[in-house]
């Protein structure tokens, strides 16, 4: 975790310094001294010029771009001004004006080239608006032209040039603009897609509501893209005033400190402060509702105080995550690193915006890792809840298997159940199934001559024998009695008969092997009933059991005692034998009539004697 970090942040300063390197290469370009910017000697293969230096703001020496506005003030009115010595065989020239505050007016030599709002001396007369321009500029023999950009700004807290210019020939200035605008629209698209996939992660599985935050915190960051910089959205809707525009790039960055708040405390709730995501949470709403709602100057008043909230958060969030890694909490060195690599970005355009050097910008690039690295932490979030839902899904597979032994599947299947976790206490099913008892002849005999350990060997080996015959011929086994069994047929009785026929022929092999290992043959009874039967649970909802309630139990169980009495080994009813499908297959024989303990009427009891 931590050598990832020191390799992430390694990356980092190499980039850094091979960024600075090529901005000091960078410096060499000509900067405008005293109003007068001179490229007179400037091969336009070298690529464009950034318009940047001293230039004049109403006459008076003017440093730019600038953050200082009109003299200071942020809102104002103000004539900027340039001359711009050209080397010779300048043809087919552009400038790229960027972001500027918040309506101006580009001439050059008195010539108005473009206007982006309405430039008024007085907040009544102007009207607001700003996005990046491609300026043509009109093909000249002179060596030199007067630039002149009248600006005003009375709505927006930031006015006047504030990002540089840039000159070069019309096929640079348009691959800058349409690079710029490529690289917006991929980054709105990952961050997006991101967003929607999170979503959509939360949607289908949404335990952890983690997910769910990142998703809307990406989607909302990926739509104020598209409001600010480079500003896609005016390129789809051009006719959008720009009141929409600004309060689109304030209310989602609003909702996105919502959306991150509620992440991170989603993300780590054990290690969450709650008051403090409640606050930011709060806070960020109110402002969001502000900005949707209010003037546009409650945006510019309250900017600050929404600023200081959403460093405080900051700061609480590096220290929630901090005591995550301390914690060795999944996810939390990757959050760590995105958070480094993205402070570091800002960090560098602020030494750009206060030093002026000519470096790139990469906020953008830092703030598409920062959200990259949170997509991993969510998406290692998500794969670690999969695994343990997997892990419990095996473990919850392997106990329904076991309990399996002890209740069997096809109980589950008569009451309608998937799983045995389905099953109620009370639960029950009306059947018409054959009974199937079998019993140890003179077990206790048997077992007086075995120790407590043989004993059970015994019984196992023997019902381990019989359990699988019952199973191939359709039927389970329901219980075991210690000295026998009890099995359901659910199907036609001809399986149960051929079942007994096939223990029979079982049971003499098992014998011959004992009687060669000097132990004593073993015998067995069957006694077989068809007829209706309730199939369900019984017990108390701590401790339950499946169990067969019926006279037809009752009678399977008579029919195998009374093979004691008359001493023979199968003996199945005359309700059984009238519901056999193939009757004609087995030989069976009539021995008597016998009244079962309950009921009044007799039932008939046959011997089954042939073997297919």
């Amino acid at each position: 975790m931590f050598s990832y970090l020191r390799h992430s942040i390694l990356f980092l300063f190499l980039c850094f310094f091979s960024v600075c390197s090529n901005g000091a290469e960078n410096l060499q370009n000509p900067v405008a001294i005293s109003g007068v910017l001179d490229l007179s000697g400037w091969d336009w293969r070298r690529g464009t010029v950034s318009l940047d230096g001293v230039w004049t703001l109403d006459e008076i020496p003017w440093e730019l771009p600038s953050t200082q506005g009109f003299h200071g003030a942020p809102m104002g009115f103000g004539i900027y001004q340039l001359k711009i010595k050209l080397p010779e065989n300048s043809t087919h020239l552009a400038l790229l004006s960027p972001l500027v505050g918040t309506a101006f007016s580009l001439s050059v030599d008195g010539k108005v080239l473009a206007e982006e709002g309405k430039v008024s001396k007085t907040q009544e007369g102007s009207l607001p608006s700003y996005r990046p321009r491609v300026i043509l500029l009109p093909g000249t023999d002179q060596q030199e032209i007067n630039l002149t950009i009248e600006v005003s700004n009375w709505d927006d807290q930031f006015g006047g040039i504030y990002y540089s210019l840039k000159i070069g020939t019309l096929e640079q200035i348009q691959s800058i603009r349409t690079q710029a605008v490529i690289w917006e629209a991929f980054l709105f698209g990952a961050i997006f897609l991101m967003g929607l996939y999170h979503c959509g992660s939360f949607f289908f599985r949404n335990q952890n509501r983690a997910p769910l935050w990142f998703g809307l915190f990406c989607i909302m960051i990926s739509f104020r893209s598209t409001f600010y910089s480079e500003t896609l959205f005016l390129e789809i809707f051009p006719d959008v005033s720009w009141y929409f525009i600004i309060r689109g790039v304030y209310v989602t960055m609003a909702l996105a400190l919502v959306c991150f708040a509620a992440f991170v405390d989603r993300l780590y709730p054990k290690l969450s402060f709650r008051p403090a995501v409640i606050l930011t949470v709060v806070g960020g709403v109110i402002y969001a509702f502000i900005n949707l709602f209010a003037p546009i100057v409650w945006t510019t008043a309250l900017l600050v105080p929404f600023q200081l909230l959403l460093l405080s958060f900051g700061v609480y969030s590096l220290a929630t995550v901090g005591r995550a890694l301390y914690y060795k909490e999944p996810g939390a060195g990757l959050f760590v690193g995105g958070t480094v690599i993205f402070l570091l970005t800002v960090l560098l355009d602020i030494i750009k915006s206060h030093f002026f050097w000519n470096l790139p910008s990469l906020v953008n690039v830092g703030t598409f890792i920062f959200l990259l690295a949170q997509s991993l932490v969510v998406a290692r979030l998500f794969a670690n809840a999969f695994a343990t839902s997997e892990m419990h899904s095996a473990a919850l597979e392997k106990i329904n298997s076991s309990l399996e032994r002890f209740i069997p599947r096809e109980v589950l299947g008569f009451l309608n159940k998937k799983s045995i976790t389905e099953i109620v206490l009370g639960d029950f099913s009306e059947l018409k199934m054959t009974v199937f008892f079998l019993d140890i002849r003179n077990f206790t005999g048997l077992s007086e001559s075995m120790s407590p350990k043989e004993n059970f060997k015994f019984i196992n080996s023997f019902l381990k024998l019989f359990g699988p015959i019952i199973r191939d011929h359709n039927g389970f086994v329901d219980k075991y009695l210690g000295d026998g069994m009890m099995a359901l047929f659910p199907g036609p009785p001809d399986e149960s008969l051929a079942a007994a026929i096939a223990m029979r022929h079982a049971l003499r092999e098992y014998n011959e092997g004992r009687t060669r290992g000097g132990y004593q043959t073993v015998e067995f009874g069957i006694g077989i009933h068809t007829g209706p039967l309730m199939l369900g649970t019984i017990g108390e909802n701590r401790r339950m059991d499946s169990t067969v309630i019926s006279d037809t139990v009752n009678a399977a169980s008579r029919l195998e005692g009374l093979t004691k009495k008359y001493a023979v080994d199968i003996l199945i009813s005359g309700a059984t034998i009238q519901s056999l499908e193939h009757p004609e297959v087995f030989r069976t024989k009539f021995v008597a009539e016998e009244t079962v303990k309950g009921k009044l009427k007799p039932i008939e009891v046959f011997l089954l004697t042939y073997e297919p």
